[in-house]
């Protein structure tokens, strides 16, 4: 999710006007530390990125893995 996010990101940035990243992260919500590959429960995809004068800040919440 997170090399895919990125990718889009990636091509924005070539956009006119261009979009800078600040950051992406992909989170626990529990502690806000990266979870790592394989992760298996709630996550949250967050960024942060300027395209021109304007600062954009956004989040989406994921569940990675089977839901009973």
């Amino acid at each position: 999710v997170r090399a895919a996010a990125r990718q889009v990101l990636d091509e924005a940035a070539r956009s006119r006007p261009p979009l800078r990243l600040d950051y992406l992260a992909l989170v626990d919500p529990a502690d806000f530390t990266d979870v790592q590959p394989g992760h298996i429960g709630e996550a949250v995809l967050a960024v942060a990125a300027k395209v021109g004068a304007t600062r954009l800040i956004d989040n989406i919440p994921l569940t990675f893995g089977a839901t009973a």
